[in-house]
């Protein structure tokens, strides 16, 4: 297996790691991780705008554990579209849109909104990599966008096993 595989494949463990956690905090921190290692496997791979909107992701995740600004998530989309220069064909626009989409979910929502807008950008990203032979973020997203279900499932379990207050007329 060479190098830009194994850090794919890397990328796809702490993915599915963190999004295992029910804490958004910590699902935050393991996507940081995640995305230095995917950021990695797009270099090897000579995939420029792919690395371009690593490095926006690392910057949205890590701003949004502080922030929640509108401001910082505007700053954000406009690097992104900035960085349709490095586009050379129409697939390259995938990962600007799904850094779009991803940095108004980190930014705005929280719970499941929050893993509803991370499976939006993260079925972006899956097309992409099956368009450029990524086998490594093939396996991360597709991992990913069951991870994120089954999260979601799980919490939205939870919420419906909360007991419910009755009301007395």
């Amino acid at each position: 297996m060479d190098l830009a595989q194994m850090a794919g494949w890397l990328a796809a463990a702490a993915a599915i790691i963190a999004m295992l956690q029910k804490s958004d905090l910590r699902l935050k921190q393991g996507l940081i991780i995640h995305t230095v290692l995917y950021g990695i496997h797009f270099a090897l791979l000579g995939l420029p705008t792919a690395v371009v909107s690593c490095v926006i992701a690392l910057a949205r995740i890590t701003l949004s554990i502080y922030t929640r600004s509108l401001l910082c998530a505007a700053a954000l989309i406009i690097s992104a579209a900035m960085a349709l220069a490095l586009s050379r064909s129409t697939v390259d626009i995938l990962p600007l849109a799904a850094s779009v989409v991803l940095t108004l979910s980190l930014f705005r929502f929280d719970g499941i909104k929050l893993r509803l807008g991370l499976l939006a950008g993260s079925i972006l990203w899956l097309i992409h990599n099956v368009y450029v032979q990524s086998w490594g973020g093939i396996c991360l997203e597709t991992c990913f966008c069951l991870s994120t279900l089954w999260g979601l499932w799980t919490m939205v379990r939870e919420q419906n096993e909360k007991p419910k207050k009755e009301i007395c007329l």
